[in-house]
């Protein structure tokens, strides 16, 4: 399965929301952020999977990986529903993406 990272992240009017330096917000860089910040798994894991996540435009994950994310995203209080929502919602279209190419 591959997640694309540089998806830009939108504000409620739609517009693409922008980081402290002006460049656009991505999925990669919300999702590495979670990732890091997560208190229970394998440390070395979750820290080449942030890296991933943030330096790359597109990553491949197998299952046990986007569980992964999928669960440092639920337990998250980095962000609020904003971002948390739109990362949930690009997650499931990564597996809905999946199950139609096979």
């Amino acid at each position: 399965m591959n997640i694309k990272t540089n998806v830009a992240l939108k504000n409620l009017k739609g517009e693409e929301i922008k980081d402290d330096k002006g460049e656009v917000f991505t999925l990669g860089q919300a999702l590495a952020n979670i990732v890091v910040e997560d208190k229970i798994g394998g440390k070395m894991k979750l820290y080449i999977l942030g890296t991933k996540l943030f330096q790359e435009k597109e990553i491949e994950v197998d299952s046990a990986d986007l569980n992964l994310i999928k669960e440092a995203l639920k337990k998250s209080e980095t962000y609020g529903a904003l971002i948390l929502g739109q990362c949930e919602m690009l997650l499931e279209n990564v597996k809905k993406e999946d199950t139609k190419t096979k």
